[in-house]
């Protein structure tokens, strides 16, 4: 549901004013349902109540991970296991895509031993660097700083060695610490070096469209207004938002924390400018359909 200029951003007070618009949620996890460490209840609380009124949710993360680990991150952080049912993640479909496209392929993890579970069981051969590679997946960072993989990265590269992204944020939140994402290395490899990128999650449509079938739905079946991607990035959650033709529900309150203060001060009548949004947000930002501070029912 894109917004067009001149038109307002609503403010929401609950995801029940939506409930008899909507037939899919497509709900985020890292901003919205927890911070890393602690699970947000309220967000549980919303998408509990979403499902006793009858609407289907799914989980899309843009984590690195195969579903199977987020699940288990999930359960451990208290979320009930009844809402972990259906969890579509970057790193998952990026694995579909090695399965299917590079079988065989001398393929280079970017990222800390943590992440082996992404590339763990795939049909390449595992390689120690990218000059060995004939592609690269990148789960994370191989080094502290963007800069540092400039040239660790180089002869890749100019070899054109495609470089698939499994997590395409660029920041994250934990807790209160703000902390680098595979997306920051992908952007240095594809607009300053050259580099060919394959992107996977969000804000790609195909990772949205991805979760409709995952609950049994069918594309054809369902009207974009009646599908609500609910995310706290503007650059991921709510550009794919816009991608797929579904309305977004952006969440104030997760990586653009610091913004909040000026977009309530903005709000007038439950509604705030585009042109204002665009002012505090940022000119080349996703526009959402609604914002809440947190998702709350």
């Amino acid at each position: 549901m894109p917004n067009r200029e001149g038109e307002h951003v609503k403010l929401g007070a609950g995801l029940s004013a939506y409930k008899d618009e909507l037939s899919l949620i497509i709900c985020d996890l890292w901003g919205v349902m927890h911070d890393g460490i602690h699970l947000n209840t309220g967000a549980v609380h919303a998408i509990e109540r979403a499902r006793d009124a009858g609407l289907r949710t799914v989980f899309l993360s843009n984590a690195p991970r195969p579903r199977t680990h987020v699940r288990a991150l999930l359960h451990k952080m208290g979320m009930p296991e009844a809402l972990t049912d259906y969890i579509v993640t970057s790193g998952g479909l990026a694995r579909d895509e090695v399965r299917e496209r590079y079988q065989g392929a001398a393929l280079y993890h970017l990222g800390p031993e943590s992440d082996h579970n992404t590339v763990d069981g795939l049909p390449v051969d595992l390689v120690k660097t990218p000059d060995e590679a004939d592609i690269i997946l990148a789960t994370d960072l191989d080094f502290f700083d963007v800069e540092s993989h400039r040239g660790w990265l180089a002869g890749a590269a100019s070899r054109g060695v495609p470089f698939l992204c499994a997590n395409p944020d660029r920041v994250v939140h934990v807790g209160e610490k703000l902390y680098l994402c595979a997306g920051s290395i992908a952007d240095l490899y594809a607009d300053e070096m050259g580099g060919e990128v394959h992107w996977f999650g969000k804000p790609m449509a195909s990772a949205l469209e991805a979760c409709l079938p995952e609950v049994g739905l069918a594309p054809a079946s369902l009207k974009g207004e009646q599908v609500m991607m609910i995310g706290d990035s503007l650059q991921t959650d709510m550009a794919g938002a816009h991608a797929a033709g579904y309305s977004g529900m952006f969440i104030a309150g997760g990586i653009h924390r610091d913004e909040l203060p000026a977009l309530s001060a903005a709000a007038k009548g439950g509604a705030v400018p585009v042109d204002t949004f665009k002012q505090i947000f940022g000119a080349g930002k996703a526009v959402p359909h609604a914002v809440m501070e947190s998702l709350v029912w």
